[in-house]
């Protein structure tokens, strides 16, 4: 399954990778990740970070086994609304949120591109993400 992000700024990534490595690890919701997904997670922000260094707007792709995918994406709905009713509203910094949503609509996307229960997963989480924003 493929997963493409972007365009989006260097400068977005960026902040969302400085933001994402702070929650995940800290002793916060993002404490509660299980291992395999944070290791995951801090593959990704890796890769992010490394875009991140570009001038201009960048664009992230990757392949991923659905199942893989299906897993980390709930993983990753777990923390964000652990996080959200932690702080009662999205936190996302204002120059990382342009990076995150594409990401959430990105990944969701993918997830339904899949069909059957991953495509009804995706329509689920599309609804009840947190945060007061329209996902793309």
């Amino acid at each position: 399954m493929e997963v493409v992000v972007g365009p989006v700024t260097a400068a977005s990534m960026g902040a969302w990778v400085e933001f994402g490595r702070r929650l995940l690890h800290s002793a916060g919701p993002g404490a509660d990740v299980p291992s395999d997904a944070a290791s995951a997670f801090d593959t990704y922000l890796d890769e992010w970070e490394g875009l991140a260094a570009h001038d201009g707007e960048v664009t992230w792709a990757t392949d991923v086994e659905p199942e893989l995918a299906e897993y980390l994406v709930y993983a990753f709905y777990r923390v964000a609304k652990d996080v959200t009713d932690e702080a009662g509203g999205s936190i996302v910094p204002a120059p990382a949120a342009p990076f995150y949503w594409l990401l959430v609509g990105a990944l969701l996307d993918a997830l339904a591109g899949e069909g059957g229960s991953r495509a009804e997963f995706a329509a689920h989480l599309r609804e009840f993400w947190p945060g007061d924003h329209e996902i793309p």
